[in-house]
């Protein structure tokens, strides 16, 4: 469901709300729609390294794993992962354990199915912040990072404009980073940053779906749209 993020933010801007550096400046460029089913890279801020924006292949793979990104999505797809089973004996749950990660995106996207259609909607911090994404990580052999984003239980925000699945990516409160990404932080209290509802306040707004259906990206379908049926 939640395979499309959007982040329209210039790089001088996150590096100045997450307090870190691009560590490869000129490969990052702003997005009005990141579509994860392609392989595609997106900003994090790991662990291992809080003082620098990393690159991450979207779509979590073990650390082992010698072949194609493509076929082990097909196999399992890792764009999300429900928070719920992070603290069963799964192969990524070391990642919960010791690389955690923010994901800095400006929005994602929500769908309601209403009088027999699709109606998509854009969500994004009220205030017009960088929202943070909760997400786990791992490093290929290669050294490549692969992640996933974490999804949890509907913000209240979200309810009535989400009938598809009923969960959505975990959004981290700002004064909660440091603890999500410190290796000193408890399981208990990681677990706890994870629940809902948080202090970040969501505004979701109708896009055209037209636009959106088509898999096709400029500046004006973030721009609010009423449909005259509803």
């Amino acid at each position: 469901m939640y395979f499309k993020i959007s982040n329209t933010a210039k790089m001088k801007e996150i590096e100045r709300d997450l307090n870190a550096l691009f560590k490869y400046p000129n490969l990052y460029s702003p997005q009005v729609v990141i579509n994860g089913l392609n392989e595609v890279s997106i900003p994090v801020v790991t662990m291992a390294d809080s003082n620098t924006i990393s690159l991450a292949i979207w779509g979590l793979l073990p650390s082992s794993f010698h072949e194609d990104w493509e076929l082990f999505q097909k196999l399992t797809n890792t764009l999300t992962i429900p928070s719920y089973n992070l603290e069963t004996d799964i192969w990524y749950h070391d990642s919960f354990t010791s690389r955690r990660c923010i994901i800095p995106v400006t929005g994602f996207f929500t769908s309601v199915l209403r009088k027999g259609g699709i109606y998509p909607y854009h969500v994004n911090n009220k205030r017009g912040e960088i929202l943070y994404l909760a997400g786990i990580y791992t490093v290929l052999e290669d050294g490549f990072i692969t992640c996933s984003l974490l999804t949890g239980p509907l913000e209240n925000e979200v309810v009535k404009f989400q009938n598809l699945v009923d969960y959505m990516p975990i959004v981290i409160n700002h004064d909660d980073k440091q603890e999500w990404l410190s290796t000193e932080t408890r399981i208990d209290r990681v677990i706890d940053i994870l629940k809902p509802p948080h202090t970040t306040e969501l505004n979701v707004e109708p896009i055209a779906k037209n636009l959106f259906n088509l898999d096709i990206s400029y500046d004006s379908m973030l721009m609010p749209f009423e449909y005259p049926e509803n």
